[in-house]
């Protein structure tokens, strides 16, 4: 069995469980683009593809890989795949289950709080020479309103660490009737949820109905000095709609680590936007997460190639498995 990582590195112990099942792994040095993964998918001719990041598999991509039997995601985002070619070729696509979730969860929480207490712009202003203490009233989360867009792992994680700050939650799930009243309120439209948050945080998958979800007219919804907060992926959000609503000062601030190009260009509206705060989409890149998702990715490409042990939840195209069957 042959294993292609778009990607320079892998977890030792990921490595260990395909190596024990007798895999040949391939992982991919420097900048992966396009054409080397082409190139690269041509001459391994895997029968799984553990990835990385991007570039995307897409339909033309696939035809590339006629042996190919699953790609396994190493995190939980599957925009840069191809569900329908692969379903249609019986490739299954897999998730790394919640290996992300915690951390994730943490970085939306400490989003949250430094926008909350401004402690990015109050930081730059000690390093400049600006002692701000008489002049500062912070904002307290306790008794706010946090509005989750989505409420899947992450966003259940969020929802429990956010009662324990004394936030009130509500949440718009994908399927009506999924929220444990235990940690949110649910709310029946994305609108409802706007005009009653105080904080909005989406983690809610890209597809075609969420992309640039959050728009213009989204953004009029949202109470004035409201915050948002976007851990998903940048194309949910309009940016230079987001870009216009800080400058006129009506939402208090935002904090996006994912973006619709990333790295961003220098004239991208985001960057000069007031108020705020951009991390480089490393919501998930901590040392345990990073672990979780290579083992994840290396145990869902084992259950895959045997045909056994597979846990549905982590299957983003589930009518793969009913043609197996």
């Amino acid at each position: 069995m042959s294993v292609l990582v778009t990607g320079a590195e892998l977890v030792a112990v990921a490595i260990e469980k395909l190596e024990a099942f007798g895999a040949s792994l391939t992982l991919m040095d420097g900048k992966v683009t396009e054409a080397r993964l082409r190139e690269a998918i041509t001459q391994v001719q895997p029968d799984a593809i553990l990835m990385r990041g991007n570039p995307p598999l897409g339909r033309a991509m696939l035809e590339f890989a006629p042996q190919l039997r699953v790609i396994a995601k190493h995190g939980a985002g599957v925009d840069s795949v191809d569900l329908t070619a692969a379903t249609e070729r019986g490739i299954l696509v897999m998730v790394a289950g919640d290996a992300n979730a915690p951390a994730v969860a943490e970085h939306t929480m400490a989003m949250i709080l430094a926008l909350g207490r401004d402690l990015v712009s109050l930081d730059r202003g000690v390093h400049n020479g600006v002692w701000a203490r008489n002049d500062y009233k912070g904002r307290e989360v306790a008794g706010r309103t946090l509005g989750l867009v989505g409420f899947g792992r992450v966003a259940r994680r969020v929802a429990s660490m956010a009662a324990c700050f004394g936030l009130k939650v509500l949440a718009l799930p994908r399927r009506a009737g999924t929220v444990d009243p235990a940690l949110a309120r649910e709310v029946g439209s994305l609108d409802d949820l706007l005009r009653q948050s105080d904080i909005v945080s989406l983690h809610t998958p890209l597809t075609d109905l969420t992309r640039n979800m959050i728009d213009a007219a989204a953004l009029s919804l949202m109470r004035p000095g409201a915050l948002l907060i976007n851990t998903g992926r940048g194309a949910l959000i309009d940016e230079a709609a987001l870009a216009d609503v800080l400058t006129s000062g009506r939402l208090a601030g935002a904090a996006v680590d994912t973006l619709v190009e990333e790295p961003p260009d220098a004239d991208a509206p985001l960057l000069h936007a007031p108020n705020l705060l951009i991390t480089p989409h490393i919501a998930a890149m901590t040392g345990a997460s990073i672990a979780r998702m290579g083992l994840g990715a290396a145990e869902n490409i084992v259950a895959a190639l045997t045909g056994t042990g597979i846990d549905p939840a982590n299957v983003a195209n589930p009518a793969v498995l009913s043609l197996a069957r």
